[in-house]
């Protein structure tokens, strides 16, 4: 009668054994399930609003500089069945000229359905101060326009947000082509810095707005990112552009900038 007791209790102990190693593999393996956010997805309105660098040109590719390959990347995005690109943008328009486009309410329409919005607008005000100045330039000549770009900026963002109130906005900052032609650091170099610092200050004073800062991969042309007009990015330029408003999503979180209508498709673990 013992013999079995023992018996017994040695099948109990092995069981129990075997139901603790069972278990701890469905805990090691429950760290293997992806955990992913639905959301739900629809057909989304991008407009792209701007100046050469989101009209692309330089791309010799095609590809409609960043905003093709920003539009082929928002694809893959949860949230996102089909885009739809309103691109706006043209050569040479500087601030001004683009409040202009929008109190016309031409592309009021394209705003008010907008569900995702670029801008890139002034490196043709700082073109215009350099050929203003050509023979005698200097920063101060920048200095002094500068609130009057502070000023039509804000109006921009104003006129955009008077027509949606909600849709996240990327703005894309300037760069200094000139930079190609010395490696000496220049008072333009500075310029730069700080008018990106302006378009910075507007982002972070809008909670579904993002500055995707570009200044330095443009500042020489070592990785040959220019178009031959030395003014342009090529289409290594705008991979790059891409890349970085990317990069500029995550971190400031594309789920949260959108009010949870998008986000990237990626795997995190329940730990």
């Amino acid at each position: 009668m013992k013999k079995w007791i023992i018996l017994m209790l040695s099948i109990l102990i092995l069981s129990a054994c075997e139901i603790t190693d069972s278990m701890g593999i469905s805990k090691d393996a429950s760290k293997k399930i992806a955990v992913t956010k639905m959301i739900k997805s629809k057909d989304i309105q991008y407009v792209a609003l701007g100046d050469s660098l989101t009209q692309g040109v330089g791309d010799e590719q095609g590809k409609q500089g960043y905003v093709g390959r920003l539009e082929k990347d928002m694809e893959s995005w949860q949230g996102v069945k089909a885009v739809t690109v309103t691109n706006t943008a043209k050569r040479g328009r500087r601030s001004e000229q683009l409040i202009d486009q929008i109190q016309s309410g031409k592309i009021d329409d394209a705003l008010e359905k907008a569900d995702f919005i670029t801008l890139t607008i002034g490196g043709n005000d700082l073109m215009k101060i350099v050929r203003s100045n050509i023979t005698e330039l200097n920063k101060q000549a920048f200095d002094k326009k500068r609130p009057e770009f502070q000023q039509r900026y804000e109006t921009i963002l104003s006129l955009i947000r008077e027509r949606n109130a909600n849709a996240p906005i990327l703005l894309i900052g300037v760069y200094n082509p000139l930079s190609i032609f010395t490696k000496e650091e220049s008072d333009m170099n500075t310029i730069i810095t700080e008018w990106n610092s302006d378009i910075r200050s507007f982002a972070n004073n809008d909670a579904h707005a993002a500055f995707v800062n570009i200044e330095d991969l443009f500042d020489s042309n070592n990785n040959l990112v220019y178009h031959t007009d030395f003014f342009h990015p090529n289409a290594k330029g705008y991979d790059l552009m891409t890349a970085r408003i990317i990069q500029t999503l995550r971190e400031y979180d594309l789920n949260k900038l959108s009010q949870g209508q998008f986000d990237f498709k990626e795997e995190s673990f329940d730990e």
